[in-house]
């Protein structure tokens, strides 16, 4: 993906995004969301970051009477 192509736009040639995602294949849209999701994080080239779970804990959601 280039980071220095950039193309100037009306409101209306924008706005006409949406017509064209919503007319690719399903392949093509989760292909395009990963390396969107890839720059958005900065993990370009790599597999998906493992979640770090040390954070997360089990608890109950209901309280016991006394």
């Amino acid at each position: 993906m280039d980071k220095k192509a950039f193309t100037i736009q009306t409101f209306e040639e924008a706005s006409d995004h949406q017509k064209h995602y919503k007319n690719m294949p399903e392949e093509e849209k989760k292909d395009l969301f990963f390396k969107l999701m890839q720059a958005a994080y900065g993990f370009v080239g790599n597999d998906w970051p493992k979640m770090d779970k040390n954070h997360f804990e089990v608890r109950t959601f209901r309280r016991e009477k006394k």
